[in-house]
């Protein structure tokens, strides 16, 4: 009775959470993305590639700033103390403030590595470290919403850092501040968020500090940490080897595809936020986390698979009439990064448990063998289609993972049960994509077109998917009327 009871206060809260964060999350996106569309018309691809390329110069230097003990707090059984907290404050200060140093000084050397970036990047990233010191202030705070699973809080900290970065760097692109528009909202939104996380949370550092009490911590966060730093240089291929062989202009088209075809995922990140700590509730109950994983995986797969089929579809027209032709070098890109938001639906959930299992150092393997599979076919690539190329590994290391995932699970005593999960919603999802591309291509587009054609396309999925599974649509609705707070009937 008492796991029920734990299980449904859970699940209530879980709900809870994914539902603040996906309302706010949507409307911050969709903020971000016009945001990213106005200066996507007033800026060259070149200013976008130097921004990258300074933004993984500090994201380099910030991955050794962390030795993981936050994660490590979330999954921790039992109450945290006093001293476990204060002392985690006080070590991420120290860290970021020697990191931030040592990236101000090594500055000069980014020219070394990338030739086309201009001596202002030099200050771009020397500026950008003040970001870095500023985001540091909020781990505490935000890792005892996490934990506690009050993402509410954490959904208005988002949406007021989000917000004041589209707000300061479309204000700067208007002015003509080029690159240094993304590095003052960089800094804005850095320092707003951590005044704004402080408001809303009643936690205040003090001066308690006891190396001793995080040592069983770091055995958690080291290899946590690591799977970090290892994925950071997995993603660093494209900032690294493209921004160096092919320029920062490349550097901007690939990533104005990636984060064009990541627009969906933007759905998907209230569910990865909760389902850490959620999983880990659960993670002595093998049979209920296994339900609870397969479920995680119809309710997202319900959404995501539409989402990005259809933009997939529709992916050149949008580019012509929202971005602007110049954009269009990167197209191919764009349709080969549909893979990952495509099937974050079923990965996602399946990351989630086995980090809430305390595997993460099965996950550093997993990312060290990533590494190799992004380097070894993402250099190739390159040098044989050009930038672009880097995308071309995305499906075959999607659908290798999947079954490393599946795997892993399994030897943990996780038996997903996974095709007959999905197959509705990816039958639907497809023929929905081909009705709109069939149609796209024999009328002219424009804004008005591009919103009826999306419409029409969301439309006939539900109708399909009805047709094919009545069952999950009202799962799907009771789902979603929990998340809201209301009850519904089963049809």
């Amino acid at each position: 009775m008492e796991d029920t009871g734990t299980h449904a206060e859970l699940k209530k809260k879980s709900l809870s959470g994914i539902y603040a964060l996906m309302v706010r999350q949507v409307f911050v996106k969709a903020i971000f993305f016009a945001g990213n569309i106005i200066l996507a018309r007033i800026l060259v691809p070149e200013v976008f590639g130097i921004y990258a390329i300074v933004n993984f110069v500090i994201q380099f230097f910030s991955t050794f700033g962390d030795v993981g003990i936050g994660a490590a707090l979330i999954q921790k059984k039992g109450e945290l103390t006093r001293e476990e907290l204060s002392t985690t404050f006080w070590l991420q200060q120290i860290l970021a403030c020697f990191v931030a140093g040592i990236a101000i000084f090594a500055a000069p050397l980014a020219l070394k590595v990338y030739p086309s970036l201009p001596t202002v990047g030099v200050w771009l990233i020397r500026a950008m470290a003040a970001s870095f010191l500023f985001s540091s202030l909020k781990t505490i705070p935000a890792i005892l919403m996490e934990r506690n699973i009050d993402f509410n809080r954490i959904a208005w900290v988002d949406v007021g850092e989000n917000l004041v970065f589209q707000l300061v760097a479309i204000s700067c692109g208007l002015m003509g501040f080029a690159a240094w528009s993304f590095v003052f909202a960089a800094i804005t939104r850095s320092l707003c968020g951590a005044v704004l996380i402080y408001a809303l949370s009643p936690w205040r550092p003090s001066f308690h500090c006891r190396i001793g009490t995080v040592k069983d911590l770091v055995k958690f966060g080291l290899p946590y940490q690591g799977n970090q730093i290892l994925s950071f240089v997995k993603d660093a291929v494209t900032p690294l080897f493209v921004g160096a062989f092919a320029g920062a202009a490349a550097v901007g088209y690939v990533n104005w595809a990636r984060n064009f075809a990541f627009t969906p995922l933007m759905i998907s990140e209230g569910f990865g936020r909760v389902a850490f700590p959620a999983f880990s509730r659960l993670q002595d109950n093998k049979v209920l986390l296994t339900r609870t994983i397969e479920r995680s995986i119809r309710m997202m797969t319900v959404v995501m698979f539409p989402v990005t089929a259809i933009m997939f579809a529709l992916g050149a027209e949008i580019t012509h009439v929202v971005f602007t032709d110049k954009w269009m070098p990167g197209m191919a890109a764009f349709y080969f990064y549909c893979t990952s938001p495509l099937l974050i639906g079923v990965m996602l959930p399946m990351y989630s448990a086995i980090l809430s299992l305390g595997r993460s150092d099965l996950l550093l393997k997993m990312t060290a063998g990533l590494i190799i599979l992004e380097w070894s076919l993402g250099v190739p690539f390159v040098l044989k289609f050009g930038f672009n190329g880097i995308s071309f590994s995305q499906p075959i290391i999607v659908a290798i993972f999947y079954f490393v995932y599946k795997h892993l699970l399994t030897t943990e005593g996780v038996r997903l049960t996974l095709f007959c999960n999905v197959r509705s919603q990816l039958a639907a999802a497809l023929v929905s994509a081909v009705t709109v591309k069939a149609t796209a291509s024999t009328i002219n587009a424009s804004v008005a077109v591009l919103f009826l054609l999306l419409v029409a396309g969301f439309f006939v999925y539900a109708i399909l998917l009805f047709l094919l599974n009545k069952g999950i649509v009202n799962e799907f609705r009771e789902y979603l009327a929990k998340m809201l707070g209301k009850g519904v009937e089963r049809v």
